[in-house]
């Protein structure tokens, strides 16, 4: 992209402010205005990124880390799944669909559904002076949420599990209990499971809940885009977006996002999932912009993102005043945790053994 066209972008937006810079796939954009952006978040089956604020990748290239070929540690996360709390993790989907009538990132609830969770989060830490929660301020209302465990020695090397925490619907009322309660509640358990079982990783884990993903991954990219311009070092982005629904007549199962997705991490995602679940896995594919690991993928992080099921058997509710908690498995839901503990501890060591370099 020249310079030219980057002024001429610069001055278009300058000039019809409202409106913004939509990405429908690697080569089609247009400007669309705020109005009927929300109107798109509407429909489930197409996906789009905001590019706006971020027209072309100007970041550093980031680090390229190994990835382990089989999971090493078994004992260690099998004693740290044995804490997970179904219940506890089953209730702050019902808290955060319920007390927020929608979390849509311009909203005042999307606002007030943020500082509720930031409070979950720091409930958790426990006095813990190696963790930390924060909002995570956008140029919008609705902030994301980072939490933190630091590494003991490899601090700047940074392990990511993330969900976005918004919500849209038609009509006003968005609980969306699947999405993505569901994801954020999965991602706040391994949270609360690592930080109350003191574990110390030697490698920082983060637990993100975005802001603005149903908008374009608006709050994902502004995260991804700053770590790669600041040269941050992230391991591996592992990306929970939707985990709790289970289609009628239908295998439970864990998919496996097969595109725009790292193949070493997706390969050892699928080795987890054997290993520390009760379910199999199955290949899917979800298309351009389907969830905030693209974020992670524009800026050339290596990145992996699972779901509930096939893209075909997903929950039809979505996008709806119908996603309610009342449609999800428990205990499909508690099967992500368990997948996400044993991606947070297996990649938070830093021994170089055992380990597939990422072409």
């Amino acid at each position: 992209m020249n310079h030219l066209f980057l002024s001429l972008l610069a001055l278009f937006y300058l000039v019809y402010g409202a409106e913004r810079l939509i990405q429908f796939n690697e080569t089609y954009t247009l400007w669309i205005n705020e109005d009927d952006i929300e109107k798109m978040s509407w429909d489930p089956n197409l996906h789009f990124m905001d590019i706006t604020d971020y027209p072309e990748i100007k970041a550093k290239s980031p680090k390229v880390f190994a990835i382990p070929i089989d999971p090493t540690h078994q004992e260690e996360v099998n004693r740290f799944i044995a804490t997970i709390n179904s219940n506890t993790q089953f209730n702050h989907i019902l808290r955060l669909s319920t007390d927020f009538t929608t979390r849509y990132y311009t909203s005042q609830s999307g606002v007030d559904a943020v500082n509720y969770w930031i409070a979950q989060y720091r409930s958790y830490i426990r006095g813990r002076t190696d963790v930390e929660v924060a909002a995570y301020p956008h140029t919008w209302a609705q902030p994301s949420v980072v939490a933190r465990i630091t590494g003991t020695t490899k601090p700047d090397e940074i392990i990511v599990l993330g969900g976005h925490i918004d919500s849209t619907a038609s009509g006003g009322i968005a609980p969306g209990a699947d999405d993505d309660a569901s994801g954020s509640a999965t991602v706040l358990e391994i949270f609360r499971v690592l930080s109350e079982g003191n574990f110390k990783p030697e490698r920082t884990i983060e637990f993100h809940a975005y802001a603005a993903e149903e908008a374009g991954l608006r709050g994902s990219q502004a995260i991804a885009t700053a770590y790669a311009n600041a040269g941050v070092n992230v391991v591996a982005m592992l990306q929970f977006d939707m985990t709790g629904y289970v289609g009628s007549g239908t295998t439970p199962t864990i998919g496996v996002i097969t595109d725009f997705t790292t193949p070493a991490l997706t390969a050892f995602i699928r080795k987890l999932v054997t290993t520390y679940t009760n379910l199999g896995f199955t290949n899917t594919a979800c298309g351009y912009a389907c969830s905030d690991h693209a974020s992670w993928n524009r800026q050339g992080y290596t990145d992996g993102f699972v779901f509930e099921a096939t893209f075909a058997n997903s929950n039809p509710y979505i996008h709806t005043p119908n996603d309610l908690r009342s449609r999800l498995s428990q205990t499909h839901c508690a099967e992500f945790a368990n997948l996400g503990v044993g991606f947070a501890i297996e990649l938070a060591y830093a021994e170089d053994s055992n380990k597939n370099i990422i072409e």
